[in-house]
């Protein structure tokens, strides 16, 4: 008998993988967690039935969420990273000549499980790299330190979610008081066709920051197969590429950078919409 995961992502809309076998279920504090082995996009995790991470196209969300931020910025020496607890974003960040990473996620149980089961991952060695189990509400609120980059790497700011609170107006304003005057805050913020309101709800609470854009990339296994971000700046363009990386990448690039921040039509009405008030 076969067996398959689906993801009921919204009403009339499902996503499935084909399992050959079931490496973990569990339950942590905060959610439920699973890592699947699937025929096609090997090891899977997924908090609360919602695929996170796969072997197969991680690289894509990783390096779409962390290198046109650090490109951005002209010499970005300190990382926060919010969530992050499968250690992807932070491994793409070491590749550059950073000072420090701080990656603070609620749950130690999405660090435990990713550090077990998906090693090639993060770069947990790395002595740059300091890992916080913590609420990034409440570290925000009471740590002094500046940072060059803020990466929203969160799970998806579902009503009553975990990760609600980090997509509050009054989060991002803490973030923002928390950026060097160069600096860069990126999130990722779901499919742009599921929920335009999400998107819009996002783009006006980051109202205190001069410059924000969204782009996007492609992700196979996330609902829709395109995913979005939004990108908010104290002083540089992103859109505008002033350096390439010193190392290899398999889905990032200066051309792609360029062109991810040229908007499908609706999605670039929307944009507008939302400028406009």
């Amino acid at each position: 008998m076969e067996l398959w995961y689906y993801e009921d992502y919204i009403t009339n809309y499902r996503l499935g993988l084909r399992v050959k076998e079931t490496l973990f279920s569990g339950k942590t504090r905060f959610q439920e967690i699973a890592v699947l082995d699937t025929w096609l996009y090997g090891r899977t995790l997924l908090l609360d039935g919602i695929v996170q991470t796969t072997e197969k196209d991680e690289f894509m969300y990783h390096e779409m969420i962390v290198h046109p931020a650090l490109v951005t910025v002209p010499k970005p020496k300190n990382v926060l990273i919010v969530g992050g607890g499968d250690g992807g974003a932070s491994r793409e960040i070491l590749k550059h000549p950073v000072d420090s990473v701080t990656l603070v996620d609620i749950d130690e149980g999405v660090i435990d499980i990713s550090r077990q089961y998906f090693p090639q991952l993060g770069n947990w060695k790395d002595s740059r790299l300091s890992v916080y189990v913590e609420d990034a509400v409440r570290y925000m609120a009471k740590t002094r330190d500046v940072f060059d980059v803020i990466i929203m790497d969160s799970t998806d700011p579902l009503p009553s979610g975990v990760a609600e609170p980090l997509f509050s107006r009054a989060f991002f304003q803490d973030a923002s008081d928390h950026l060097s005057e160069d600096g860069v805050l990126v999130s990722q913020i779901e499919p742009p066709f599921f929920h335009p309101q999400r998107i819009q709800k996002l783009w006006q609470h980051l109202d205190m920051f001069p410059i924000v854009k969204i782009y996007w990339g492609l992700v196979p296994t996330y609902p829709g197969g395109v995913w979005t971000y939004i990108i908010a700046s104290k002083k540089h363009d992103p859109q505008k590429v002033t350096k390439n990386l010193p190392f290899s990448t398999r889905y990032y690039s200066r051309a792609v950078h360029e062109a991810a921040f040229i908007l499908p039509v609706f999605l670039a009405e929307m944009v507008k919409r939302e400028s406009d008030h």
